[in-house]
């Protein structure tokens, strides 16, 4: 019997008719009475009026269970998320293909396999053009006949706007992963993998090495291999000057550290799809005489039938990656892809932005959230929790995408962002949540659904608040969504730890009115989780970089 199966049958068996949401006369005395544990929890914690932001919604009977400052905007991070990708679905379909069309401007020879004259490639902002699948690229033109390319290869990214920096991202100018660039014609997320291993013996260079090995990025390698017993500290981190893209690598590995890949952003969107392509299209024995260049799809062309159409994986596959790995760039990506094909010009943050502040007035859901972009990097976003929940709940409803759209969501204490959390709690295993961190505004979100068999709930619990850790903001998370689950009946009893390993001990210097947890594992955007595609191979490209942020919590 799998996890799922033994909680659920646990489940059922504990709880029998115990799961209830109050009806709609006792929903006041029950908002009342629960919000005001609640309230004692964050006192407890010391947190300042006004700081955390929690609903909880029962879905079946649309009744609120906890409201404590619900309606205060707060800055979202990461959840911001789960608006772009409800829009997303809904405009879009869950099945929506982004597709990077070929386009030949001379003559093919069938039996040379020489192109005389350029090739265009149309980039149509598919977010998963990591470098496994621009070699499979590679392969089908070749499989097309293509051999040699006399004239340029040619990238037209207008399908998008020429803004590859969206708003919130200028606040930051660190080379992570978290915060690459975006456009029509990209690559592996707009990163390059940077692989390190230690030298043979102490005071040798550490070797580096470039995935996909990309033409014209100088390295500079300072790093050193140190004595063993004790690990190295390496680091890297790209920059783009008058002469290209550069990536530096510094600090030190000690010579029994194992090797690893760090992940660092390309700053131009546009040539880094094009070294990468011409990487993927050498090792194809595909070459091109001539020069890689931004250009123009001419009319005439556009107006034939591609050479060849490469599709990417349906949308709900990077609704995953936004959801479980947090990746911001397929946020925006999505988000500027909804603007491009409902305005038919070419896709924009401002057009995005609208289009979604648009789609949450017309689904009559409350108020107006301030947008302003698909992912929740920067302070410009605000949402209160009774927004978060109302979305939650009017998404539950719409069964066309909903299965998507929580499958997308990490399951704590399992995978995704809370993989290192609710280890030991009662709802490990039952919560789909979606998390949200920024360390320089003090923001921890988390907002999601408890799923039981008898009843649904939503919640929200958003912590504005420049006091405190992460750590002690995550048991704070988990307490009130404890508190709320066993004041109408459903968590005290019930436990899924059976199914699944043991606590490794607990927390120590936990917040006051925090329940110890599993200290979670303390997260690296540069080493980041590999989702399986299918269609794609597997390796370091394929890592999705997450949102949140070396120094943060995811």
């Amino acid at each position: 019997m799998t996890f799922y199966q033994k909680s659920f049958v646990a489940l059922g068996s504990t709880l029998l008719f115990s799961v209830v949401c109050p009806s709609a006369e006792l929903a006041g005395t029950a908002n009342r009475d629960i919000s005001n544990r609640v309230r004692e929890v964050l006192r407890r914690a010391a947190y300042l009026p006004g700081a955390v932001g929690v609903s909880v919604r029962c879905i079946d009977n649309d009744s609120i269970i906890v409201a404590v400052d619900a309606d205060s905007p707060m800055i979202p991070a990461s959840v911001q998320k789960l608006v772009t990708g409800a829009m997303a679905l809904e405009y879009l379909g869950p099945d929506y293909l982004f597709v990077t069309r070929t386009y030949i401007a001379g003559r093919l020879d069938p039996d040379s396999g020489t192109l005389c004259g350029d090739l265009y490639i149309k980039g149509g902002a598919d977010p998963g053009l990591f470098v496994e699948r621009l070699w499979l690229l590679g392969q089908q033109l070749q499989h097309r006949g293509v051999r040699r390319i006399t004239g340029d290869l040619v990238l037209d990214d207008s399908f998008l706007d020429s803004v590859t920096q969206g708003p919130g991202f200028g606040e930051d100018a660190s080379s992570r992963a978290y915060d690459a660039p975006v456009g029509a014609v990209s690559a592996s997320f707009n990163c390059v993998a940077v692989h390190v291993r230690p030298g043979s013996r102490k005071g040798s260079p550490v070797h580096v090495d470039l995935f996909p090995p990309l033409q014209g990025v100088k390295l500079v390698n300072v790093g050193k291999t140190t004595a063993g017993g004790k690990p190295g500290a390496i680091d890297a981190k790209t920059s783009q000057t008058a002469q290209g893209p550069v990536v530096e690598v510094s600090g030190a590995l000690a010579v029994d550290d194992k090797p690893r890949y760090i992940y660092r952003k390309m700053w131009n969107a546009t040539a880094n799809f094009g070294d990468a392509l011409q990487a993927m299209l050498t090792q194809n024995s595909v070459s091109i005489g001539g020069v890689v260049r931004r250009g123009r799809l001419p009319d005439s062309l556009a107006a034939r039938e591609p050479f060849l159409a490469f599709e990417s994986q349906p949308l709900s596959e990077f609704v995953r990656h936004m959801f479980k790995e947090s990746s911001n760039f397929a946020a925006e990506m999505v988000l500027k892809t909804v603007a491009a094909e409902r305005s038919g010009v070419p896709g924009s943050w401002a057009t995005g932005v609208d289009l979604a502040t648009q789609w949450w007035r017309s689904r009559g859901l409350p108020g107006t959230p301030a947008i302003c972009n698909g992912s929740g990097m920067g302070k410009g976003n605000r949402i209160s929790a009774t927004q978060i929940t109302a979305l939650l709940s009017y998404v539950w409803k719409q069964k066309a995408y909903l299965p998507d759209y929580l499958s997308a969501l990490s399951t704590a204490g399992v995978d995704g962002t809370l993989q290192s959390r609710f280890k030991a709690s009662p709802l490990r295993g039952i919560v789909r949540g979606k998390t949200g961190t920024l360390n320089d505004y003090g923001v921890s979100a988390l907002a999601g659904y408890v799923l039981y068999p008898q009843r649904t709930y939503a919640f929200a619990v958003l912590v504005n608040s420049s006091t405190g850790t992460q750590f002690g903001h995550w048991a704070v998370q988990e307490k009130i969504i404890e508190e709320a689950m066993a004041a109408v009946g459903v968590a005290g009893p019930v436990s899924l730890r059976g199914s699944g390993p043991p606590a490794q001990g607990s927390r120590s210097g936990a917040k006051a009115g925090s329940t110890p947890r599993v200290k979670p594992t303390v997260a690296d955007t540069s080493r980041v989780p590999v989702p399986r595609d299918s269609g794609a191979i597997s390796g370091p490209s394929a890592g999705v970089p997450s949102s949140e942020r070396k120094d943060t919590l995811q």
